[in-house]
């Protein structure tokens, strides 16, 4: 595609070259003053069309490459997006298995300290027996003597 430029180097001789034939003619009276600045004014509206032409092409190319890149764009956000959701899934399945094992180890932990506790409580009652037998023991040992 042409661009403004070029297109301005190309039609600036075409251009001047009409403009001496169109002298030529009028000098040499094949055709009036007023058919010559008629085909002159022709040529301008002519170049001027073809300058917005172009220049409408190259915007409409500028704007279909624009909504390919947003296509593009809005295809890899889609993937994006559907890969976020999968992390998102598995982060919750992740959280809940998480989740189910601090529960599991709390609860192991309570059975744990409880069993514990009974262990200690039974020790302490035992210990208690224990001194107590010992201290009937040594009343019938002093009690014998």
């Amino acid at each position: 595609m042409l661009s403004p430029r070029r297109l301005a180097t190309t039609a600036a001789p075409l251009a001047a070259l009409a403009l001496g034939v169109l002298a030529l003619l009028v000098l040499a009276d094949l055709i009036t003053l007023g058919a010559a600045a008629a085909a002159t004014a022709f040529m301008i509206s002519l170049a001027a069309l073809a300058l917005l032409l172009l220049t409408v092409r190259r915007i409409d190319g500028k704007a279909h490459r624009i909504d390919l890149r947003i296509k593009k764009h809005e295809a890899e956000l889609a993937r994006t997006t559907a890969a976020l959701k999968t992390i998102e899934t598995r982060l919750d399945v992740l959280v809940q298995a998480v989740e189910d094992s601090a529960a599991r180890r709390a609860d192991d932990l309570g059975a744990i300290l409880a069993s514990l506790g009974e262990d200690r409580v039974n020790a302490m009652a035992r210990a208690r027996e224990v001194e107590e037998l010992r201290e009937e023991v040594r009343a019938l040992a002093k009690g014998r003597v």
